[in-house]
């Protein structure tokens, strides 16, 4: 995984990247999702390209969906868009009103941030709490004044941003996971080399795509003794072996034999927590679905998806003779026509 390095804006133009005016309704904004989904999912395209846009429009619909998150980020946005110059400005103004000037020797002050009301409160203890939508500008305001601090001051470290990929099973389970990145570190010439850096992040309880995590003091090195920034994991999952998505819920294709369909059977599926036992019925045909609500993809509203197993009727391979000799039989005595309805 690469750091993102801090930039000026705050976040990518969610409507842009979904073909949507600001102004679009909810059901809108679901429906330009549906529709590049369908061209950008990775079970549809094989470019990275669309995959990494995929992930994109995938974090855009999340916030967006939510009111009260899709208020943050257009406020966000709309500090995001005042002239550069203008926040330069504002970033001097704040480092002189409140004084860099320090008693013969006393030790330097860390460069000051912005007002505490910028920002809201975490946790100080040292485990991943989800982010809020707000608050990113503040942070990178503050980083901006600390990087226009005089030479010598205590300065504190850069927040980075990383995208984490978990599996679905962890997103469900939640847990520690371990993840390994690349980011860009000061050194002590003023330039900036990569160190790959592998840290410990604990996952709530059903973590979903788009979710941010704060771990803190796990960013950029702070300087001349300032403390360490914050790593920030976006949540991203990843493309899993056997469940393939649709929105919140999660399907796959559950094989069985034609005895099998045939005569009914109890099978034994996979979910994302323990296997499940259910009963084929007899007479089942592919395409028949079994839904289990409630065990697929968390949802960030609360809940969860469901998990779908469309049925497949799977033929042997290889059969043996003994085989042959049984569908022999069974084609000579039975009276059913697959292909009744053509004529």
């Amino acid at each position: 995984m690469q750091a993102r390095t801090p930039v000026a804006t705050v976040q990518r133009d969610y409507y842009s990247l979904l073909g949507v005016h600001r102004s679009a309704s909810a059901d809108e904004i679901k429906l330009a999702y549906r529709k590049l989904a369908q061209r950008l999912h990775p079970d549809v395209s094989t470019s990275p390209q669309d995959g990494e846009r995929f992930k994109e429009i995938t974090v855009a619909y999340h916030v967006l969906r939510d009111a009260e998150r899709r208020v943050r980020y257009d406020i966000e946005a709309m500090e995001a868009d005042l002239d550069a110059s203008e926040r330069e400005l504002n970033a001097a103004k704040e480092i002189l009103a409140n004084g860099y000037a320090a008693p013969a020797g006393s030790v330097p002050p860390v460069a000051p941030g912005p007002p505490a009301s910028w920002e809201r409160d975490f946790p100080e203890e040292d485990a991943a709490a989800a982010e809020p939508a707000g608050g990113l500008l503040g942070r990178l305001a503050r980083r901006r004044a600390e990087q226009k601090a005089p030479a010598g001051y205590r300065t504190a470290g850069d927040a980075y941003e990383v995208v984490g990929e978990i599996t679905f099973e962890e997103a469900v389970r939640g847990g520690t996971v371990t993840l390994t990145f690349t980011v860009p570190e000061r050194t002590g010439n003023g330039g900036t080399r990569e160190v790959e850096r592998t840290v410990e992040v604990r996952l709530p309880k059903n973590a979903f795509a788009g979710q941010r995590l704060r771990l803190k003091g796990r960013g950029g090195r702070g300087e001349h003794g300032g403390p360490d920034g914050d790593l920030l994991v976006e949540i991203a999952y990843k493309r899993h072996r056997l469940f393939r998505v649709r929105d919140l819920d999660i399907w796959f294709y559950l094989p069985i034999a034609p005895w099998e369909a045939v005569l009914g059977a109890v099978v034994e599926i996979p979910t994302l927590e323990k296997p499940f036992r259910v009963r084929v019925p007899a007479g089942a045909t592919s395409g028949q679905t079994f839904r289990l609500p409630g065990r697929g993809l968390p949802n960030p509203d609360g809940g969860r998806g469901d998990l779908l197993a469309c049925l497949r009727v799977i033929t042997p391979e290889h059969p043996t003779e003994a085989e042959k000799q049984l569908y022999l039989q069974l084609a000579r005595q039975s009276r059913f026509n697959a292909r009744r309805g053509f004529g």
